[in-house]
């Protein structure tokens, strides 16, 4: 069965825009939100054409389970595509995780994210908050301060929003989003702006199931997506319970079959034609398709960017690669690793003599994914790699730090070739650690430490530190490591700083 084009179900809303009701062309601007693929009791999705026009999808997945859904996805697994036009902010809300919406709601638990579609200059949406208890919270609530506490990020088009259970969010005025998230219709309304219905009521809020599931000061993620033209595919959402890819195509791009699981598939740019099995169809802006499991490849052509949602089922555990290789050529949701090099006219003024070395070599390099320290919790992963130069001797080093913030600890980890790692205490004492493959190095905040390459090959190091930890390079240049580090033939030797 080939790509199946479901009818929108359109919701009224006292925030709707007007986006969404221009682009496809309807004379009414109070339908805020369209869900395009839904199995969820409170909206079934209906097949728009075809054979089976007029049925239910969940009626399909009635007749044939694994053919439509796939062997192993159960209703806790399903997704749900549906696309929201904010003419006014949305309410502040959190949605539950699965344990607490199945004992207290009757439903699953609820993550999603949000792609931009299009945004007024100056749009912003809440994807967290820096509450650090839910007594800060109640505080927040008695003296109306409640938006102080909340993140927002200014959004443009093509930006993605990952919005875990637990997670204060709201989607801004003059935002038109499609959002991609698990089978769930539980919203827990937190704040909502002193607004009111048609009635002049307060609109109902469910502050106490709201405390019971929020998780303090986690924050949503955010990844941006260029409009640039350029074929690719690319991960922006790696969640327990679903991904997200996108595709950028250009001409043609041919879409793997997925025999063990459903997807969504929804045009977020331009429109394509879909050819499956020698039957074609049409996907335009905005519109979203059911990719049933039984689905063979389908070849997309024309230029287009498309979203796909594949469901990770609860059932199965799943093996996938690690995050990091060892060159960090690779991206972690959507975040570029950042690379520096420092070469000898950089830190020469740390060496004892640089006279007759090229001050263009290469000393040692540094690739970053760095954290944000506004997030708690949050961690930057590191590789440095130092090279096997030797200057008139001296051995290869990094610059050396403290941290600003000496109360944050880093682990080390050795990867490859053997060499030192140097600390220093406030009080000039200064001493080694050999550092090889597999060996684990924990560093106190207050200790200055410095890598030093003392084998023949590259010396690789693995870090992972808090990045409020910050690196303060003046102060080891303003009071250096008490040591110098040589080899002679072979054989490591120590002398003194002058």
């Amino acid at each position: 069965m080939g790509p199946i084009k479901l009818t929108p179900i359109y919701n009224e809303t006292i925030w709707a825009g007007k986006k969404l009701s221009e682009i496809r062309g309807y004379d009414w601007h109070s339908q805020g939100t369209s869900w395009e693929v839904s199995i969820h009791p409170s909206a079934q999705s209906v097949v728009a054409a075809g054979v089976n026009q007029g049925r239910t999808l969940a009626s399909l997945v009635e007749e044939d389970h694994d053919g439509i859904l796939g062997k192993a996805v159960t209703d806790q697994d399903l997704l749900r595509a549906a696309f929201l036009d904010a003419g006014e902010s949305l309410s502040v809300q959190v949605h539950p995780g699965e344990t607490y919406a199945r004992e207290v709601s009757q439903d699953h638990g609820k993550t999603e994210s949000w792609y931009i579609l299009d945004a007024e200059p100056g749009a912003t949406l809440v994807a967290g908050s820096d509450f650090t208890s839910r007594d800060a919270i109640k505080e927040a609530i008695d003296n109306n301060t409640i938006e102080d506490h909340l993140y927002r990020i200014e959004v443009k088009e093509g930006d993605f929003i990952l919005v875990p259970s637990g997670t204060l969010h709201a989607l801004g005025a003059g935002i038109l989003a499609l959002e991609i998230g698990t089978n769930s219709n539980t919203t827990y309304r937190f704040y909502d702006y002193g607004r009111t219905d048609a009635n002049g009521n307060p609109r109902q809020l469910h502050v106490e199931n709201s405390l019971d599931v929020v998780v303090c000061g986690q924050r949503g993620g955010y990844v941006e997506t260029p409009i640039d033209n350029i074929p690719k595919v690319k991960r922006i959402a790696d969640f327990p319970e679903y991904t997200v890819d996108l595709i950028d195509v250009c001409g043609e791009y041919v879409l793997p079959a997925h025999p063990d699981t459903f997807r969504t598939l929804s045009c977020v740019k331009g429109n394509a034609e879909l050819i499956e099995g020698g039957e074609n169809s049409v996907i335009e802006y905005t519109e979203s398709v059911f990719l049933p499991a039984s689905c063979k490849e389908v070849t997309v052509k024309g230029t287009c960017r498309l979203l796909v949602g594949t469901p990770r089922p609860h059932t199965v555990m799943t093996i996938k690669e690690p995050a990091y290789h060892t060159d960090f050529s690779n991206i972690r949701n959507g975040v570029e690793i950042a690379s520096g090099s420092k070469k000898l006219k950089d830190i020469q003024n740390l060496f004892k003599n640089t006279d007759g070395v090229d001050k263009e070599t290469v000393l040692y390099d540094v690739q970053t994914d760095d954290g944000d320290p506004n997030i708690p919790g949050s961690l930057s992963y590191g590789l440095t790699t130092v090279y096997p130069v030797r200057v008139n001797g001296e051995c290869a080093f990094t610059r050396g730090h403290w941290h600003m913030d000496e109360t944050v600890e880093e682990v080390y980890e050795g990867e490859a070739g053997e060499g030192l790692l140097m600390y220093m205490n406030h009080n000039g004492k200064t001493w080694c650690e050999k550092i090889f493959p597999g060996s684990v190095h924990h560093i106190k905040g207050d200790l200055a430490h410095r890598l030093i390459n003392t084998g023949d090959v590259p010396l690789k190091v693995r870090a992972v530190w808090n990045p409020c930890a910050g690196h303060n390079y003046a102060l080891t240049e303003q009071h250096p490591f008490a040591f110098r580090v040589f080899v002679e033939d072979g054989i490591v030797k120590v002398e003194e700083h002058e």
